[in-house]
């Protein structure tokens, strides 16, 4: 009569736990811990003549990217920000266009081309707000959100798509806000809007992924003010670099298996 002997499970399918047969594939890319990680990359970063977006280019910037700075109408603070970007060693240069005008964004991308050759990241900064109730909104202030917050990341990402795909790499990141998800009043067209762009991440992140283009979506808490901090447990407001930290993050090897995620970089203030 046979015993039953106790058997050691193999470390592999102790990790697996589907079976001694599967191991875990432990090769991926490698990063040097003193290597610029988007050095080479060329970054475009619209509504970033201030504030977040300036942030986020000098983010890029110091870990290797080009940049295009872009802001809807005034020069003197996007080239300014493009002088920052360049005192840091790499190409910059700023670009005029609204981002709701598809043909301004057409001219845009292909300046940008014109001057690195190449665009492979893409952060859909620019954004639009504005209060109005639902009963007293005008179709135009309808129409001003939406082209912004929606149309504007179609139209920049449309616009850079092929370049990504020709060189098998992309990195789209699209910014909302956080009262799209709580909700504020007055803010429907703001917050519809946003929320459509969120969608739309969702869909190239499935469209794109077979060509190395990865898309996600970002959502920034308080970065100005907040009218009550005991709504976030941290207890303060954010800091640009925190959230440009994460943008570059994202447009990185290093987040080369995420795509088609929200992120919430907001203190706490919304859990998930």
């Amino acid at each position: 009569m046979e015993t039953n002997k106790p058997t050691s499970l193999s470390r592999r399918s102790a990790i697996g736990g589907m079976g001694a047969a599967m191991a875990l594939p432990l090769v991926g890319p490698t990063i040097s811990p003193t290597a610029k990680p988007v050095e080479g990359k060329v970054a475009l970063v619209t509504g970033s003549g201030r504030n977040l977006g300036r942030a986020a280019v000098l983010e890029l910037a110091r870990r290797g990217a080009d940049v295009v700075v872009n802001a809807r109408s005034n020069r003197e603070e996007a080239e300014a920000v493009a002088g920052e970007a360049e005192a840091l060693g790499v190409r910059a240069i700023a670009l005029l266009a609204d981002v709701g005008n598809e043909q301004q964004v057409n001219q845009m991308v292909a300046e940008a081309l014109g001057t690195f050759g190449r665009i492979d990241i893409l952060i859909n900064n620019a954004g639009f707000r504005g209060s109005s109730s639902i009963a007293e909104m005008s179709t135009d202030e309808w129409r001003a959100a939406a082209a912004v917050n929606y149309d504007g990341p179609f139209f920049c990402t449309r616009a850079v798509v092929p370049t990504m795909i020709s060189n098998g790499y992309g990195r789209i990141i699209t910014v909302s806000g956080l009262n799209s998800f709580h909700g504020r009043p007055n803010w429907s067209h703001v917050c519809g809007s946003k929320m459509g762009a969120m969608g739309m991440t969702k869909a190239l992140a499935v469209e794109l992924a077979r060509y190395n283009i990865l898309v996600n979506h970002v959502v920034p808490g308080a970065y100005v003010a907040h009218p009550d901090l005991n709504r976030i447990p941290v207890g303060r407001i954010g800091l640009a670099q925190e959230l440009a930290n994460t943008y570059a993050f994202l447009a990185s090897e290093d987040a080369s298996y995420i795509t088609g995620q929200t992120f919430h970089v907001n203190g706490g203030e919304i859990r998930y």
